[in-house]
């Protein structure tokens, strides 16, 4: 995970937002790999701050809704190796429409609605 910190996070966010790290925050879910201590440790030396996220929400998350969609274009696809599988996810990930990502930001205050009209519980997102 922290090679994918250095080569395309920081590199990413400094395109964005220049080389002041307190100028964004970083929103992770709560897989293991982002809160491994090396990692932590790592995103605290670079001052990396991270948006506390509760730990069963992927109904606040849209990005779910992406791999959802890219899983479903992936299986259409005959993958023989490693090479062509992350050639496949390249060519799907550039593939995707803004709206699509302009419509999971307009999505959100719907999203937070239903997550606290259901107590914190699953939603239909």
């Amino acid at each position: 995970m922290i090679k994918i910190y250095k080569k395309a996070l920081l590199k990413s966010a400094r395109r964005w937002f220049g080389p002041d790290n307190s100028l964004w925050v970083l929103q992770e879910d709560n897989d293991p790999k982002h809160r491994s201590r090396a990692c932590m440790e790592w995103k605290c030396e670079n001052g990396i701050t991270t948006l506390n996220w509760p730990s069963q929400s992927p109904d606040a998350n849209p990005i779910e809704n992406v791999w959802g969609a890219m899983k479903v274009k992936l299986r259409e696809k005959r993958v023989f190796n490693i090479k062509q599988l992350a050639r496949h996810i390249r060519k799907i990930w550039r593939s995707l429409p803004e709206t699509m990502a302009e419509n999971l930001v307009k999505s959100m205050p719907k999203r937070c609605q239903a997550i606290i009209d259901n107590d914190g519980d699953w939603t239909t997102y």
